[in-house]
């Protein structure tokens, strides 16, 4: 968990303590507190003592949102809503988590299929094929490849595996992060 340097030194100044006074009334070390104004990492038992200190809830000391469910649903919403485009770029968490969500919806299907016949299968399968291949475009072009790589996965059982490492590789260096999906 990362602590809001900025909060944590806008609470301090805000009641006039100094480093030494918010280490002495959390119980926590004079170095961590410095540690912790200038952005390191914070344990939850810090987290805690200093949000008790400052009678403010623990998450509103943390940057960005402490709950990792909330990226990994916007990224399966964002890639089903961008599903059809093929512009752009998609960094590579974003397109995992949308690869999971194609991964459970072919197994949803697959449940299906087995009660009764291969129809829904089949549906899902043609329904995600078009979302798949502009994804991977995105996150090639994101990679810094060419997206006529995703043709390497028409050979057989190795091109699947070609595709699928060069799906993990960084987002090119020299280029800003893709704020898309």
């Amino acid at each position: 968990m990362h602590i809001d340097s900025a909060r944590l030194r806008e609470l301090r100044t805000a009641r006039q303590w100094s480093q030494e006074q918010l280490a002495s009334l959390s119980g926590l070390n004079l170095r961590t507190i410095q540690r912790l104004e200038s952005g390191a990492k914070i344990s939850t038992e810090s987290l805690r003592a200093l949000a008790a200190v400052f009678e403010v809830p623990a998450e509103s000391l943390l940057v960005g949102d402490p709950t990792p469910s909330q990226p990994a649903l916007r990224a399966m919403r964002e890639g089903v809503l961008r599903g059809l485009e093929f512009t752009g770029t998609t960094r590579r968490a974003d397109f995992w988590w949308f690869a999971l969500a194609v991964a459970m919806v072919l197994a949803f299907a697959e449940l299906l299929a087995e009660v009764t016949g291969p129809l829904p299968l089949q549906i899902a399968s043609l329904a995600v094929l078009l979302p798949w291949i502009a994804a991977c475009t995105r996150r090639l072009r994101d990679a810094g490849l060419n997206p006529w790589w995703q043709l390497i996965s028409l050979a057989p059982v190795g091109g699947i595996l070609v595709l699928l490492y060069l799906l993990t590789y960084p987002t090119k260096a020299g280029e800003p992060a893709a704020a898309e999906v």
